[in-house]
């Protein structure tokens, strides 16, 4: 395994593919306040408006089965280079489309591109840096990357008060134009391509076949992608569920940047958490703390509580999300041995659809209530938690 930096420089990696997440998935959040003037500019449903968010991750899962193993065999930094430009491209495509058909279709490529160059960063980190490390640069890396999040609502509601929704992907592009440099001299290559193995559908084929048998792999992949659901249908969903009476999005703006700071505050908790107790021990204990917020967050809404209210329980959902995804994102990939490219595609493939199926399904039930909102989060957070205590579940490898 390549090992880690000893130069002074060796933050700046990490730091680049923090700068490359928030661009990408600013092409999601700052995107969201504008789906009622997609809406209104396509003439379309507001299910099909939402499709436009759940096509991104459709893309995203797709693309990097492929760009996994081909970074494992040419290299990290010329895949994830090739990712960056793609993400350019398609973001000037976003804003150029006239028919809401090409308009899909360009979000598709922003997706595919975007999400394979992050995947394949993510690749180098796990082979740079030992777990705790590892643990402890990811949940550095998503306190910074939920500000995405956190603030894209607010910038891309800012940027509609003087520019046409279209203005958005323009400067998406711009960003990722930047990145492209930036990531050309900072990226380390992480790859012995002499000692890569060839690369043949037969081969990946047996490989994916093993990843998708391996039960303990593929039962906290599950815990991690039913708590991701809720936190997706959340955004998909929020500025429909907390549409303000005039039709505006600033109460869910506002409310997205309240959820996010909670969930930073869980990703700090991780390393004093770690620390202290065993893994498995934070795992349990960080879903639990899930499971009792989005709880809290139905009887709310149930009892008809002010949205505000009914907001600041969430919150403490987010904060148990906060601790438990940096750390299980690792264990995940801990229970198998395939290249590490191939890994990450694989547990990002998953997590990409399941985005896409939360999108997918908070768009086909129209979801625009909390109540509905709290009882689908509690269902998916007590499966989590039944997946978690099963006998393949938190216990160690």
């Amino acid at each position: 395994m390549p090992q880690a930096p000893v130069l002074p420089s060796w933050w700046r990696f990490p730091l680049a593919l923090m700068l490359l997440e928030v661009v990408v998935y600013l092409s999601q959040d700052m995107y969201l306040p504008a789906l009622p003037e997609v809406q209104r500019a396509y003439g379309i449903s507001q299910s099909s408006a939402q499709m436009s968010v759940a096509v991104w991750s459709v893309g995203a899962a797709v693309v990097q089965l492929a760009t996994g193993p081909v970074s494992d065999r040419l290299g990290r930094r010329g895949v994830l280079l090739a990712g960056v430009v793609g993400f350019v491209i398609s973001s000037v495509a976003c804003a150029l489309m006239a028919s809401y058909g090409w308009f899909l279709a360009a979000r598709v490529a922003q997706g595919c591109a975007g999400i394979w160059a992050i995947s394949v960063g993510y690749a180098g980190i796990h082979e740079l840096f030992e777990a705790r490390t590892a643990i402890r640069i990811q949940a550095w890396m998503n306190s910074v990357t939920v500000l995405a999040p956190a603030l894209g609502p607010a910038l891309g509601a800012g940027l509609m008060l003087i520019a046409p929704w279209q203005g958005m992907f323009v400067l998406l592009a711009a960003g990722g134009a930047g990145l492209v440099a930036l990531m050309a001299r900072w990226m380390p290559e992480t790859v012995d391509r002499t000692r890569s193995r060839a690369l043949s559908a037969r081969g990946l084929g047996a490989s994916y076949a093993a990843l998708l048998g391996n039960q303990p792999m593929m039962c906290l992949l599950g815990v991690w992608c039913l708590v991701f659901t809720v936190m997706a249908s959340w955004a998909v969903s929020g500025p429909f569920m907390l549409r303000g009476a005039d039709g505006g999005s600033s109460g869910f703006v506002w409310a997205q940047i309240y959820a996010c700071a909670a969930y930073i505050v869980g990703t700090r908790l991780v390393d004093p958490m770690l620390a202290m107790y065993p893994r498995p021990l934070v795992l349990a204990r960080s879903l639990d703390l899930c499971l009792w917020g989005i709880g809290a967050t139905l009887v709310a809404a149930l009892l008809r509580l002010p949205a505000p209210v009914v907001v600041a329980v969430y919150g403490v959902f987010m904060v148990g999300a906060g601790l438990l995804l940096a750390p299980l994102f690792r264990a995940v990939l801990e229970r198998a041995h395939q290249d590490m490219g191939m890994r990450v595609a694989w547990v990002s493939s998953a997590i990409s659809v399941t985005g896409a199926l939360a999108c997918a399904l908070a768009a086909w039930f129209e979801v625009a209530q909390l109540r509905a909102f709290g009882l689908f989060g509690l269902l998916a957070v007590l499966a989590a938690r039944v997946l978690a205590h099963s006998r393949r579940g938190l216990a160690p490898a």
